[in-house]
């Protein structure tokens, strides 16, 4: 078991709570985020270490993943979850990209990609990036539930 890991525990996440995890340096964004999700009600785990955050999301489900494009080791934590798994969390990474570009994202192996210019427009792009990626999820959900049925 990895140093980092090892000194990590679960987080007691309240049942039927959300949950976030920010990777992110300090600045704008990762005040903007942490803001955010807190208003929304979710519980946060801030971040910073990209080994911490890594090993965070071995150990807890997420619903919402905010990275900085240079913290590697948790965006390859989430590339190695299989797809179900994978697609539970909406991924967003924070750096040069334009501001919800599909194609930007798609490279990038995000969800969504969020530009660092755009900092002062946090709340309104991960609202709109949340809105747009629960409506993605909706065939999902009506299947699942037809199945059941």
């Amino acid at each position: 078991m990895s140093q980092p890991e090892s000194t990590i525990e679960p987080d007691m996440i309240p049942y039927g709570m959300k949950a976030a995890l920010l990777c992110l340096e300090d600045g704008p964004w990762r005040t903007g985020a942490a803001a955010f999700f807190k208003e929304l009600g979710y519980y946060l785990m801030d971040e910073p270490d990209p080994a911490r955050a890594a090993a965070r999301l071995r150990l807890n489900a997420v619903d919402a993943v905010v990275l900085g494009e240079a913290m590697r080791e948790p965006l390859a934590e989430m590339h190695a979850r299989p797809g179900l798994r994978r697609r539970e969390a909406a991924l967003f990474v924070v750096g040069t990209a334009p501001s919800l570009d599909a194609w930007a994202a798609f490279v990038s192996g995000a969800d969504w990609t969020l530009a660092q210019a755009d900092a002062p427009r946090c709340a309104e792009l991960l609202a709109e990036a949340l809105k747009r990626q629960d409506g993605m999820r909706e065939p999902w959900r009506l299947a699942e539930a037809a199945r059941g049925a």
